[in-house]
């Protein structure tokens, strides 16, 4: 922190594994490559931040703001990323396997080819998100804001979206 608060932004492939940094301002830090398994980070000001190829397993990143971030490839198995702001955020390729993303606002994102499987996106905005060729195989979408978002080639196998008969995507109707 002390870094941080002197200036330096770029922390590549730290191991901060169980490192409590909750409601933190860490705007635009870039952690690429680092292990972030099971840290505390609800609450945590991540806005412009680039977390490329960062390994979360367990992390709590719960009402954290990370609009604008550069999440790709991240994996983050059992991510709770719950009432986080992912408006405009960038997770191309992202492992995100039972993932709760509940009540998540990801307004116009780019999830290019993300796997979402067992995902709980209930009550979620991924209004006019990017999902193409996305995996949400056993996801949940109920009560989900779907609006002009892509699916393009997305995988819906045995996913529960009892709302989406509402809605109509590029090449897709439900």
């Amino acid at each position: 922190m002390e870094k941080y608060v002197g200036g330096q932004r770029k922390f590549h492939s730290v191991n901060s594994g169980g490192v409590y940094l909750k409601s933190l301002d860490l705007k635009e830090i870039d952690l690429y490559h680092s292990n972030l398994n099971e840290a505390g980070l609800s609450e945590a000001i991540l806005i412009g931040a680039k977390l490329n190829s960062v390994v979360f397993t367990r992390p709590c990143l719960k009402n954290a703001d990370l609009q604008l971030a550069d999440l790709e490839l991240i994996e983050g198995s059992s991510i709770n990323l719950s009432w986080a702001d992912l408006n405009l955020a960038w997770l191309i390729g992202a492992s995100l396997n039972n993932a709760n993303l509940s009540n998540a606002s990801i307004y116009q994102a780019n999830w290019e080819r993300i796997n979402l499987n067992s995902a709980n996106l209930t009550g979620v905005n991924l209004a006019e998100t990017d999902l193409t060729q996305a995996s949400l195989n056993r996801a949940s979408l109920q009560n989900a804001n779907l609006q002009k978002s892509q699916f393009r080639g997305a995988n819906l196998e045995k996913c529960h979206r009892p709302i989406a008969k509402l809605f109509m995507w590029y090449d897709r109707e439900f």
